[in-house]
């Protein structure tokens, strides 16, 4: 049994009329007769009785009808959920992040895209790059902002798209002595204490290899996972952060940034998907709306 036929049969059933059935379809009348014969050898039953100028259903056509329109009235459901999703009205699109741009440059973007378009469900999934990573890999999130670093390999099946690339400065409180100093090489704070993101971070691992090529091993004296409770213990004069510049920038306790050099410490951060997995059409839109609106750093708040 095919759709196909249950659609004929129901059409003739409703109009009682091969003709005029054929012609709502947009089909041959021959062919059309020809598949509700096919229908009924199939089934083994006459379900129309062609006696008279119109036809007339049997008990099993009366039968079958009962079943056809329900069919038929879910495959319309189907293909009409299918649409929306097609047309972006319906759809789920998780997406990760680190921390620090989940604080201050997601949740524009994100109300920006559910403004667009308010029947897709968004979620969000904070993370280091390499859980991020492993998250794309098994298909747990649909796209992730996560910083591209040597700590961090992507397994070969996910995508990396630079989008933007920020100097990393010393980050201490107003009153320290090292405040005064417009810039300083590394090997100047090889005996303050360090305030730290904790492992897996590609922004520690940066400081831990610009520290260990300028010949010293950092003292960390706090880490954390959030870079506003690393901003803010530098800010309460507890040790020397390192940040992006628009992250020293960012709401909170004041604190004064101090540029590095040499060497020039930099962070890049990339859009990451995986070719691995089904990617929906509402995780293409989102992919390309990310693209754009994220190419530069996040103003200071």
């Amino acid at each position: 049994m095919e759709l196909r036929q249950l659609r004929y049969f129901a059409a003739v059933a409703r109009r009682r009329h091969f003709t005029a059935a054929a012609a709502a379809l947009h089909v041959a009348q021959p062919a059309l007769s020809q598949q509700i014969r096919a229908l009924e050898r199939e089934l083994r039953v006459e379900l129309f009785d062609r006696t008279g100028r119109r036809v007339r259903l049997t008990p099993a056509g009366e039968a079958l009808l009962v079943h056809a329109e329900r069919v038929l009235t879910e495959v319309a459901r189907a293909e009409t959920a299918m649409a929306e999703f097609a047309g972006l009205l319906r759809g789920r699109v998780v997406v990760g992040a680190l921390p620090s741009l989940a604080e201050h440059q997601l949740p524009a973007l994100l109300a920006s895209f559910h403004a667009r378009h308010p029947g897709l469900e968004l979620a969000l999934r904070e993370e280091s790059s390499a859980q991020l990573l492993a998250l794309l890999a098994g298909g747990e999130v649909d796209l992730a902002i996560l910083h591209q670093s040597p700590a961090a390999t992507p397994p070969a099946d996910v995508v990396l798209d630079p989008l933007f690339t920020e100097d990393l400065v010393a980050v201490v409180a107003p009153d320290s002595p090292l405040a005064a100093r417009g810039a300083l090489p590394l090997a100047a704070l090889r005996d303050e204490p360090f305030v730290t993101s904790r492992p897996g971070s590609a922004i520690r691992h940066t400081l831990l290899q610009a520290c260990a090529d300028a010949g010293f091993t950092p003292r960390v004296a706090f880490e954390s996972g959030g870079a506003a409770t690393v901003r803010a213990l530098a800010a309460a004069g507890l040790g020397v952060a390192v940040l992006p510049r628009s992250e020293a920038a960012a709401a909170g306790p004041p604190v004064t940034a101090i540029a590095i050099d040499p060497p020039r410490l930099t962070r890049t951060v990339a859009l990451a998907w995986s070719t691995g997995h089904y990617r929906p059409t509402a995780v293409a839109a989102f992919l390309a709306f990310a693209r754009d609106a994220l190419r530069r750093p996040p103003a200071p708040a």
